[in-house]
């Protein structure tokens, strides 16, 4: 029975938002994805996500008259890019010649292709002086993905002679993020 729930079952989500006052939140989700495009040897994917947002200047015993607004949150979260529908099967083309109808190679497959999967966390604050009339909005973020889905050129001696989609390589990127409005 769980061998036929497992490949019936092909995604499930979940999400709930917890707001405090109307100045604390919290969202806490999920969703798991078992995609026909995987191959047979991947059983599927859990994207968590939880965020976290603070505004301090809506607390009761916030006082400033400079300062209308202060923020703080942050968030971690992970997603995933699917490989496409047709990926897993190696596949040939037809093709003809002066000695009749054949089939030539046209993409190797790969039965074991895994979603890419990126991990992101971000935090921040904003700040609004003088009535939210000078704004400040700072982040600061990084990825990182697993398993990227790139196209790979393999030894051309089997026949196949474009590029197939593997699992290959992880990519990092970080940065901040600046606004200022006035």
């Amino acid at each position: 029975q769980h061998t036929k729930l497992k490949n019936t079952l092909r995604w499930l989500m979940g999400e709930e938002q917890i707001g405090v006052n109307d100045w604390a939140f919290v969202t806490v989700g999920g969703r798991w994805d078992r995609n026909s495009a995987f191959g047979e040897a991947t059983s599927g994917a859990f994207y968590p996500k939880v965020n976290a947002s603070l505004v301090v200047s809506d607390m009761p015993s916030w006082t400033s008259t400079m300062v209308s607004t202060l923020r703080v949150r942050g968030a971690l979260g992970r997603s995933g890019l699917q490989p496409g529908a047709f990926d897993r099967f190696t596949t040939f083309g037809a093709a003809t010649s002066q000695f009749g109808a054949g089939l030539s190679p046209r993409n190797l497959g790969n039965d074991s292709l895994k979603p890419e999967v990126t991990t992101e966390w971000e935090g921040g604050a904003e700040l609004g002086l003088f009535d939210n009339r000078l704004a400040f909005d700072v982040t600061r973020w990084s990825r990182k993905t697993k398993d990227a889905l790139v196209d790979k050129q393999y030894p051309v001696t089997g026949g196949f002679t474009q590029a197939q989609i593997s699992n290959i390589g992880e990519l990092e990127a970080r940065g901040w993020d600046l606004r200022v409005n006035a």
